[in-house]
């Protein structure tokens, strides 16, 4: 995290940012988070003036970025209002990336995104990825029905949009920032993703939804176009083989079940390290 090391930013060495732990680069935190109304918003929250925070001034910002292209690593910032969003997009869309084909700046957490902000990432010089969720609104959708307006409902977490329109964009967990109990279950994000529903049975956007194999691809193959990770992400040659084992057909189970989808066997670069 910037924060913590912008005083004394140290140089990467190439062996800082090769093997199978590396450095892949520094993060940002650009606002807050839905769950308690400080996502940095356009508009203001529903029934008040107020938009959310800010948490990183534009200096730490491009500060950041700057040690980021010196050292050969990626930016990766949290950001879920679209204030926020698109404040990433007004720093970095029209400059030159240093990642070459990687993306150079990630989005965190993107939650409230219009297609025309999906445009400026799909059109933008530098690469940009970018990564959502859909536990967050999976087990906090009460927050999300009293912080989010009609309007920002219809343009939050369009993972569909995403699948389609950007090159690099992925789906991930979170765990724990979410007190949900199963926050880390990729399954039960996948669930989300494909019906749209959380835990209360409220649907939140439904025309964003994906099918399972959509989902699963953007916890995998599309992923790993995310960051530097060579090698994953597929189950072909060339690749190192690591993969799981499901308990159960998820492409033919009824939706309801893919939460209770379980790992029966992981393998590693072609060696079985864990059965269920």
């Amino acid at each position: 995290i910037w924060e913590h090391i912008k005083d004394n930013p140290p140089v990467l060495s190439d062996e800082d940012r090769s093997g199978e732990v590396f450095i892949a680069g520094v993060k940002i935190l650009l606002d807050g988070a839905y769950s308690n109304a400080t996502a940095w918003t356009n508009e203001p929250y529903p029934g008040t003036c107020d938009h959310g925070i800010r948490t990183t001034s534009p200096e730490d910002l491009a500060d950041a970025a700057a040690w980021a292209r010196a050292n050969g690593v990626q930016l990766a910032v949290h950001a879920m209002g679209d204030a926020a969003i698109d404040a990433v997009l007004d720093e970095f869309a029209d400059e030159e990336g240093w990642l070459g084909d990687l993306p150079s700046v990630r989005i965190e957490h993107s939650t409230l995104f219009s297609p025309e902000m999906i445009a400026r990432v799909r059109d933008a010089r530098m690469p940009i990825a970018v990564v959502s969720h859909t536990i967050f609104f999976f087990a906090e959708y009460k927050s999300y029905e009293q912080n989010l307006s009609p309007e920002q409902a219809r343009i939050a977490y369009p993972i569909r949009s995403f699948h389609t329109e950007l090159k690099h964009t992925a789906l991930s967990s979170d765990a724990p920032a979410t007190a949900h109990s199963d926050a880390d279950n990729v399954f039960v994000s996948v669930q989300a993703a494909v019906d749209r529903r959380s835990w209360t049975g409220a649907i939140l956007n439904p025309d964003e939804s994906v099918t399972v194999a959509q989902a699963l691809e953007l916890y995998t193959s599309r992923a790993a176009t995310c960051m530097a990770l060579p090698g994953l992400g597929r189950i072909e040659e060339g690749y190192e083989a690591s993969f799981v084992v499901l308990d159960k057909d998820i492409f033919t189970i009824p939706t309801d079940d893919i939460c209770r989808v379980h790992v029966r066997e992981t393998w590693v670069q072609g060696q079985r390290e864990y059965v269920a």
